[in-house]
């Protein structure tokens, strides 16, 4: 909607947020003083609120996406049984800056991508943000530098201090409701709008961290200073606390547990917020850490931020407001200060910029978080450690799953784990996974028998775009349990209604021993196929 501007005395802006209090038709949430810090809380009244703070310890983003919350309630008992515990108010957060403003913008483009967050989904769509422009800038923020110290979108209503009067910029049909039902405004004058401008240009100057190169080429700085010494210097000071990412506004990471009751007989799945500095943060089933030196974790937080995001999504995941080098006891999590150095240090003339990905189409379909039931047909043992399953969705509709894709298997009492699909494509209820005893959800898993009932979320992933592989040769190449995703793709192209759309087809499959090699009706079948070339392979003879 085209913006409006309003004017309210900061009287009646008072009146206006107490009456939202006592309406009780919110949750009314705003910033106060904690201490010499400042925190968002639930008001009890107007005169709690500071609007001309600098910046709080956590951003909103707590409001969205807890640091603690149920997913699902569900039952040990058969029959199979569980549900979700969505519940959430409506819910109006004021004093809002503009650079956590867009880091909720850049979370919802991760919780909106291609299966939407249905928790996440609903408490935006609940809540109102009333931001304020900032009129006190900490010593840390950087924002300036970000283009986030300003915005023109992602506030339902937006405060600036003109005086004895607030401007208020309306950004959405249901801020401009909230105005009409419950506030006494008055449209902004030439001059009020001038205003505006004045108080916006003042807090430039009050800005003492400041980029020496410009956002966009943060992406290949980075990568031209991979093995740059300053990560291994800043990783022996580094104390692996991840304040930098709790604190953080665009940090989105989470992981999942589950609690089981003392009766055994049910329990509840929850999430709560988990961080990549943190060891266990890439701890896998099987016991291996991906990451296991601080260095590692400490280059990859950054790299996430100035590379990996931006290739995905188009933006730099670092607002500048600061927290994270304020949080930080070594000073070492400021992206400023890094990136600072680095550029001060880089014999790069030109960093260039960095590649932009075309937008993903954002599917409606959003993440259910609560499994599907569904039941185990049938269990192949290949060796001792993998075994195929067949298994059927209670609700017979069809997974709906693209080549290399994946589904999340749950096993309540012991968590869920991600399994990549060995199927291709179909109009069925029925795919199949090749579970490999690793850890305690695929070791449980394995020790259920056909009829058992476990849970299935998804399709997941992005899967293999098999529209660009139309017209070309096809090479495919895998070793051990990687011929998973690749069996889906495989069969999928050599379907009658699809191998007219490619041309010759080579599979290359490698296992270790003769005995870890799966899929052995696959792989004949293939070789007699006259347009496919199939050759297997092993590291060692022994069986």
């Amino acid at each position: 909607m085209k913006q409006i501007v309003k004017t309210i005395t900061k009287k009646d802006f008072s009146t206006f947020v107490n009456t939202l209090i006592k309406d009780g038709s919110y949750d009314v949430v705003g910033v106060q003083a904690k201490g010499k810090c400042y925190v968002f809380d639930t008001l009890s009244s107007a005169e709690e609120l500071r609007l001309n703070y600098d910046v709080t310890i956590l951003p909103p983003k707590k409001y969205f996406l807890p640091q603690y919350e149920m997913l699902l309630k569900f039952s040990l008992q058969k029959p199979y049984e569980a549900k979700e515990t969505i519940t959430d108010s409506p819910r109006i957060i004021i004093g809002v800056h503009p650079y956590d403003i867009i880091a909720l913008e850049q979370t919802d483009r991760h919780y909106f991508d291609q299966q939407q967050d249905n928790f996440y989904k609903k408490r935006r769509e609940n809540t109102l943000i009333i931001g304020v422009d900032i009129q006190n800038v900490s010593e840390r923020s950087f924002a300036a530098s970000m283009n986030t110290n300003t915005t023109e979108t992602g506030f339902d209503l937006l405060l600036t201090d003109i005086g004895t009067s607030y401007a208020v910029t309306i950004g959405s049909e249901k801020g401009e409701k909230l105005l009409k039902k419950y506030a006494t405004v008055k449209d902004a004058s030439s001059t009020d709008l001038t205003k505006i401008k004045t108080a916006r240009n003042a807090v430039l100057k009050k800005y003492k961290q400041k980029m020496k190169i410009e956002k966009k080429d943060w992406s290949s700085l980075l990568v031209a200073n991979y093995e740059h010494a300053i990560w291994e210097e800043h990783a022996d000071v580094c104390m692996e606390c991840s304040s930098c990412t709790m604190v953080c506004p665009t940090c989105f990471c989470y992981d999942v547990k589950e609690d089981v009751s003392l009766n055994l007989k049910q329990g509840n799945r929850t999430r709560t917020w988990d961080g990549c500095m943190l060891k266990d943060f890439t701890k896998v089933g099987s016991g291996e850490v991906f990451r296991d030196e601080v260095k590692e974790r400490y280059r990859h937080r950054f790299f996430r931020k100035g590379n990996y995001l931006p290739a995905r999504y188009g933006f730099i995941a670092c607002v500048g407001c600061g927290r994270c080098g304020s949080a930080c006891l070594p000073d070492i999590a400021d992206p400023c200060n890094l990136i600072n150095e680095l550029a001060h240090f880089s014999s790069e003339n030109d960093p260039g910029k960095y590649f932009i990905k075309e937008e993903n189409e954002v599917l409606e379909k959003g993440i259910i978080h609560l499994p599907r039931s569904a039941t185990i047909k049938n269990i192949t043992h290949f060796n001792e450690l993998d075994s195929l399953f067949e298994i059927e969705l209670d609700d017979k509709k069809p997974l709906g799953h693209k080549p290399g894709q994946f589904v999340e298997i749950s096993v309540f009492g012991y968590g869920e784990a991600p399994f990549g699909i060995s199927t291709p494509p179909g109009n069925t209820p029925i795919f199949e996974i090749m579970v490999r005893q690793v850890g305690n959800v695929t070791k449980k898993l394995c020790s259920l028998q056909p009829g058992d009932k476990i849970g299935i979320r998804g399709p997941l992933g992005n899967g293999f775009d098999t529209k660009s592989f139309e017209g070309k040769t096809l090479l495919f190449t895998s070793g051990g349990t990687g011929m998973v995703p690749m069996r889906s793709i495989i069969n999928h192209v050599l379907n009658p209604k699809e191998r007219n759309k490619f041309k010759d087809i080579i599979i290359l499959y490698g296992a270790k021993r003769p005995k870890e090699i799966t899929f052995m009706d696959d792989v004949d079948r293939w070789k007699k196929i006259h347009d496919v070339q199939c050759e297997l392979t092993v590291d060692r003879c022994e069986p």
